[in-house]
């Protein structure tokens, strides 16, 4: 019996070209053999059952062990469910096989960053700026970075990054708007205001909800190169929460609140500073010539007008109008620094009246004015504990912070200051506050360098 072999009887020519296109067509075969698996474990992984789509990417692994986006898959799942380990090998076994895939270093970095690693996620985030392609994705990558340094106090780190950004997109909304952030928080007052005005044709024709952080840091810049018109021209289009508050910290009554807090304890020097901030910002606030008027007589010789007044107790009989005079002649020695004299007067007051609050805070201002800061600390705790009206307790409490203040007490100072932040003393309180903190945080830094 004869049999028939088609194959073999066509050309040679011809039986090469069809085991060319049979070993073709099984390596390409070979090579997606598994892609099913990999659909699979994506489908899968989309339903959230990340357990079962581990499970069908190793199977994909094992055939195409070279895939670089089945282990990026996987790792995707595997960080999804917490096994931050394996999913740190997996993307890593990614970042060997494709050096370049940027959503390789996004997703390393965003586990690093749940670790709370953050230096080693913003390694990666900038892994991703240098391969990525499109512009805007390069700058919002410099951009994340940029934030997080922010919120770790970096500045001087989140303005390179941001600058860098700024280089590749120089017309960019929001890189425009952190270099000028930026550029106000270390003192590149010129660079903000110029980004800023460069990026005013952008802003104008937006609600003012939209635009108002832009003005704000326009505003903010004017003002500290002490172009006050235009500041207020700029923060007038910023005028809604939260930036109402933040201008208001600005403005001639912010300083004169200020001013006011620190005349009443006898500081003389920073209520005269404060004064002549807000004179400064606007000549002709009111405000500001009365508390200058009143500070003029301080540091005077009030040896006249204290005599009429001891004058005048000698034959007072009535108890109240004794205590007033009592109560002007220690306010007159100790605007004329004669503390001891203030003492005198306080302790004929504490003969009638043991617990008068209004004495008890004039005997503390002057022991903390003659620098006996234990005494007056010892003075306003005891205080601190008879029954008083609220606004006399602030100001025993914001003096107690001046004490701790100047006894290197951050404790003390800040227990102080933190019940005057619900006063009439606020502001100043607050200043206290945030002094504390930067002096910290500057002390922190010359201990690290």
């Amino acid at each position: 019996m004869i049999k028939f072999y088609p194959y073999l009887s066509l050309p040679k020519m011809k039986r090469i070209y069809i085991i060319f296109l049979f070993l073709t067509a099984h390596q390409a075969f070979a090579q997606h053999e598994g892609l099913s698996y990999y659909v699979d474990g994506e489908n899968l992984r989309r339903a959230g059952q990340y357990d079962k789509a581990i499970t069908e990417f190793n199977k994909a692994i094992q055939r195409e062990p070279a895939n670089y986006k089945y282990l990026y898959s996987k790792a995707v799942s595997e960080f999804q469910t917490r096994k931050i380990d394996a999913a740190l090998n997996s993307v890593s076994s990614v970042l060997k096989l494709k050096e370049d895939f940027v959503s390789g270093y996004l997703l390393i970095a965003k586990i690093y960053q749940s670790k709370n690693e953050i230096d080693r996620a913003l390694y990666y985030y900038d892994q991703a700026f240098k391969y990525e392609t499109d512009v805007d994705k390069k700058a919002g990558y410099k951009l994340l970075v940029m934030r997080k340094l922010t919120e770790k106090g970096n500045y001087k780190e989140a303005y390179e990054k941001v600058k860098e950004a700024k280089h590749i997109a120089p017309h960019h909304k929001d890189v425009l708007f952190y270099y000028a952030k930026l550029s106000n928080i270390l003192g590149n007052y010129v660079d903000a205001k110029n980004t800023m005005l460069e990026l005013e044709t952008q802003i104008k024709s937006l609600k003012i909800e939209d635009n108002a952080k832009y003005y704000f840091e326009l505003g903010l810049a004017h003002y500290k190169l002490d172009e006050f018109d235009k500041s207020r021209e700029a923060w007038a289009k910023a005028n809604i929460p939260p930036y109402i508050e933040k201008i208001a910290k600005f403005g001639p009554r912010y300083f004169c609140n200020l001013a006011l807090a620190y005349y009443k304890f006898y500081e003389n020097d920073l209520s005269k500073q404060h004064v002549a901030q807000a004179i400064k910002v606007q000549k002709d606030f009111p405000m500001a010539h009365v508390l200058l008027a009143q500070l003029s007589k301080r540091n005077s010789n009030h040896t006249t007008t204290i005599s009429h007044y001891e004058a005048a107790l000698k034959n007072e009989k009535v108890v109240n109008k004794k205590l007033t005079f009592y109560y002007k002649i220690a306010d007159l020695h100790l605007e004329s620094n004669d503390f001891e004299g203030c003492l005198k007067s306080v302790s004929e007051i504490l003969k009638i009246r043991a617990d008068d609050p209004q004495a008890l805070i004039l005997k503390a201002n002057a022991l903390y004015k003659m620098n006996n800061f234990k005494e007056a600390v010892d003075l306003i705790q005891a205080v601190m504990k008879l029954r008083m009206d609220e606004s006399a307790r602030t100001d025993f409490s914001f003096l107690l912070g001046l004490c701790g203040k100047k006894m290197n007490d951050n404790k003390l100072a800040k227990e102080g200051f933190v019940f005057a932040l619900r006063s009439s003393l606020r502001d100043a309180a607050e200043l206290e506050l945030r002094e504390m903190r930067e002096v910290a945080e500057l002390e922190k830094a010359s201990e690290n360098e």
